[in-house]
């Protein structure tokens, strides 16, 4: 391949890849606006003596990994 023929297909490919991130860019800024923020939950803290009872799925789990 000769040097301009390199030359032609690196500056294509710059000129594509601009294009390229230009598009993404413009579609960043119209959907930016339409993401709503959700707001953050306290978490509930356990009362003192109260423990973790864990659900019938993490019963599943652990019966099924006893050896």
């Amino acid at each position: 391949m000769s040097d301009s023929k390199k030359s032609a297909d690196l500056k294509r490919r710059g000129f594509l890849l601009a294009g390229s991130v230009g598009a993404v860019g413009a579609a960043a800024v119209v959907v930016a606006p339409s993401i709503k923020q959700i707001p953050a939950t306290a978490a509930t803290k356990a009362a003192p003596g109260e423990r973790y009872v864990g659900g019938e799925r993490a019963k599943q789990y652990y019966d099924t990994t006893r050896v």
